[in-house]
Formats: structure tokens, sequence, C-alpha cells
């Protein structure tokens, strides 16, 4: 096992618990006992941290050519560690799509839903035809409801939302709605998939977790892949796998090993100067990702805000690819101004502020590639944001709307007068957007699922590497189109149906 996220440590520790399997856990970063890592409200402090791969994006031509920090987990939890804790599944029409894309119903919502009830143990209001009671992965409510985030589902449902018991419950089965988010979360404490399904085997005799140590390339015998080349401690160390290698790196470094290893486009893999091993043009396209921009207003100055790392409610509406079931926006809201350097440097930054938080999924995608052969070398990633002039218009209607919401009379005990960048023109709202749209970190697709028919699939639905043996991807990499809400909660089911697929094998 290559990467202990969210999708990799669900792999391992469910693998582990079969006492004839061997599992050998390979992670890039370090253990995760630190107070960052278990206080979810202290996530942030993570974000530039040795806990971040910290990488940096090329300048985006439709975003004013800003080059953006784009974070993604590096440690025992992976991004499940840093992030903010948020189980959101994923829509009906998510894993519908998934299905028809791959040809295979055992990804359906149907299917994916039995999942997760296998994971789950619930501590919400009881819903035993969607929620689990015993599984490994603690959800509930946030909670305790700040009368803020109250606030905010209230001017939700003024500007038209339906309010639901949970966002994973009914809602997921409609296209919108808003509901108080369910997070990892027990006593206080963040509960990864690292926590929950890795850290209690620690110790059988079965299971070997290394930190510190990054994987460099898959190794083949002929097209059976054998194992891979990490450094560790600084130097190059090679590790055999008896039965199968499964890269669990996330989307930026998945496709980075792949390439390194000569699976990728021939024409990009001959430019850097790798021998090609299989020509997979899939690999290190189509990456996909929310667009986040912060929509900011001034607090009122006697506004009871709540702490600014806590985010309880979400809203979901609009039509993604023109399906009324599936949302093309996600919103949550947070006690502070959320803006780019850029916006905060040309439209000032309010000190008191709240901020709504809106996603978007997008038409354009972006790119992985690598600058040369050195493994040591940064990735060259590209966005693609706005690149496809309809998802500005789109960014410019979904604005208006959180307008709305905040302009509701439930939101005007926290509204002061001053918004960012106030009321202008569309042409002058899309200026700031351009100026302040960003990443929320929900990078995926970049090693997606698909039948033998479809070019660019880069592994089949058992997510076994087209063209070679013994090598199988489980992360967001294979999601061929980026869930309607964060993704690590999809990471969790796609590495549960992995160690189903490696234990049938």
């Amino acid at each position: 096992m290559c990467g202990a996220g969210s999708a990799g440590s669900t792999v391992a520790g469910l693998l582990a618990a079969d006492e004839d399997l061997r599992v050998l856990l390979l992670e890039a970063g370090p253990d995760d006992a630190d107070e960052r890592v278990s206080d979810p409200d202290r996530w942030f402090e993570n974000l530039g941290s040795e806990r971040d791969w910290g990488y940096l994006t090329a300048p985006g031509a439709r975003i004013d050519d800003r080059r953006l920090f784009y974070s993604m987990g590096k440690g025992l939890g992976g991004g499940s560690s840093i992030n903010v804790g948020v189980w959101s599944r994923g829509h009906r029409s998510d894993w519908d799509a998934f299905a028809a894309g791959c040809g295979d119903p055992r990804w359906d919502y149907r299917s994916v839903l039995a999942a997760y009830r296998d994971l789950e143990t619930w501590h919400g209001e009881p819903d035993p035809e969607r929620r689990g009671t015993g599984g490994p992965m603690h959800i509930r409510p946030a909670q305790p409801l700040h009368p803020f985030f109250a606030a905010m589902l209230a001017g939700a449902q003024s500007a038209g939302l339906d309010r639901f018991a949970s966002p994973n419950g009914e809602l997921a089965e409609y296209g919108a709605g808003c509901a108080v988010r369910d997070e990892i979360v027990e006593d206080r404490t963040r509960r990864s998939p690292y926590r929950a399904l890795v850290a209690p085997r620690i110790g059988q005799r079965n299971l070997t977790v290394l930190t510190g140590t990054t994987v460099t390339e898959v190794l083949f015998d002929g097209t059976r892949a054998v194992g891979v080349e990490a450094v560790r401690e600084g130097r190059p160390v090679r590790f055999r796998a008896a039965r199968e290698v499964v890269l669990s790196l996330g989307a930026v470094q998945t496709p980075k090993i792949l390439l390194q290893s000569g699976i990728g486009p021939a024409r990009h893999l001959e430019q850097v100067g790798i021998a090609v091993r299989e020509d997979l043009p899939g690999v290190g396209a189509d990456l996909d990702d929310h667009l986040l921009v912060g929509c900011v207003w001034e607090a009122d100055a006697a506004a009871e805000l709540p702490p600014p790392p806590r985010a309880q409610a979400v809203c979901f509406w609009g039509s993604d690819d023109g399906r009324a079931d599936a949302p093309k926006f996600v919103m949550y809201s947070g006690a502070s101004a959320f803006m780019s350097p850029e916006a905060q440097a040309r439209y000032g930054r309010p000190e008191a502020a709240f901020t709504f938080l809106l996603g978007m999924r997008l038409r354009s995608r972006g790119s992985v590639r690598l600058a040369d052969a050195d493994p040591a070398s940064a990735p060259l990633i590209e966005t693609g944001y706005f690149d496809e002039p309809g998802d500005l218009r789109d960014a410019v209607e979904a604005y208006r709307f959180a307008e709305e919401i905040a302009h509701t009379e439930a939101m005007s005990p926290y509204r002061g007068s001053r918004a960012i960048p106030g009321k202008g023109t569309d042409a002058e709202l899309a200026a700031y957007l351009r100026t302040a749209a960003t990443t929320f970190w929900h990078q995926c697709g970049t090693a997606r699922v698909g039948t033998d028919a479809d070019a660019g699939a880069v592994v089949d639905s058992e997510l076994r590497v087209r063209g070679v043996e013994a090598l199988r991807i489980a992360d967001a990499s294979v999601l061929p189109r980026v869930t309607s809400g964060n993704t690590m909660a999809p990471c969790v089911v796609i590495g549960h149906r992995a160690a189903e697929l490696i234990r049938g094998d």
C-alpha cells in the first residue's frame, strides 16, 4: 500500500483484518501524533506545514495569471488529518454516473449506500435505510449548533432551499437542499480513517506502517508490478510485493508516480526522457476539483460569531451537466474573511467578517504532468479554472444566490454594511471572482475509471491499471467527476471497494 490517506488507510486497515494477508503501508509524511491533527478546530494550522505537500500550480490564464497554493495531505491520515472533517458521501447522481461510466453496477448509489452503512456508526437521527450503526467510522452532525449557522440555514430556506435532517440522508437523493453538516468528530477529537481503521491494528504481526518513505517508482517484471522504489532516510530502498501494488497517493502524486514508472501519455514521457511502458493518455489528464470563492461580508459590530474554523452548515443547489439531481454548487460558511492574497490587496480585508465559502463544479479540466525525469522535481499542475467561459457565468450566478441568502432577515443580526466586492455589475463581480478563485482541496480525476472502449480511462471498474498486471489505484484519482461535496468519504468507499476486490482476487 502506497499512501496512508483516506482511501489507503481504509484498504490497509480492512486487509489487515485478515491475518493471512501481510500488509505494508508506506507513507511519505510524518505520523499524526499532534494536537493540530487531533483537534478539529486547528486544521488550518497544518496548511503549509510538514503535513502538506504544498504544491504550487502553474499560472492560470483565466484567474489573472495567479499561481495557487495547492494543499494536499502528507502524513498518516493524509487529507483526513488536515481537512475540516466533513463527511459528505456524494449524491446519488454521482455514484450512478460512476457506475454508468465504467459499466459496473457495483458502483451505483444503491451499492455504495450498502458500503457506507457497513463503514459508519451514525450518531444522529435514526435512518436505518441509509445509515450504519456498527462500522469503524464514527459520524455525527456538527454540534452544538451555533446560532450563526442556524441563521444561515434559515436564510437558505427563505431563499428557496428545503431543509433536511442530514446532507447524507434523504438530501443525497435530491439535487438541492440545506442541512447541518456531518463530521468525523468524536468527543471533540478527529477520528480520521487512519485512526479508525489502521491505528487499532498497530502491533499486529501482519501489518507494517512506515512513515517518512516517499515512493518514487513502481517496479515491474515484464508487465507485472512487483514492488516499488522509495526514498527513506535519504537513501533509495526497494520493497517487493507478493501479490500486488496499490497506489493511494492522491490526485497529484498518483499520476506523478505512474508517469515516473513509464505509464502515461507516450508523447509526454518521451519529451521528459522516460521510457514508455504503457501508453495511457488519461494519466494526469482530467484534473477535476471544486473551485472555491469566498463571498465576504463585514460582520455587524454586535454580532456574536462562532470560532473561525467552524463550518457547521451546508447548502447544495444548481444543476451539473443539465441534471436536476446533480447539484453544481456547494456552500459552507465561516466567521472570518476568507480571501486570496490578491483579493485582499485589491479589495481590502474586513477585520470582523463572515464568509460564505462557495464551491462549484466546473466544465473545464486541468492536468498533472512531469517537469522532467527527476523524481524530486515538483509536478506541473494546470487547474484550468474558468478556461470554459460558461464556468465564469455560472460563478456569477451562484454568487448572486449567496448574496440572496446573506441578505435574508435571518442573517441580518450578523450582516454589517460592507460586502466584498460590493454592489456592482456582473462584469465587476466577474473581475473579483477571477482574483479570488482558489481550490477547495477536492482534487480528483487524474487516473479515472472507465471501460475498455474509453481511451481516456486509466483503470477498469476493479481499479486495475490498464495494460499492466498487479497494479491497482484506490484514491480520488479514479473518480470520473468530483462528487457534489467533499471527497474524503468517497475516498473511504473507494478504499472499501478496493479491499473487497483484492480479497476476492
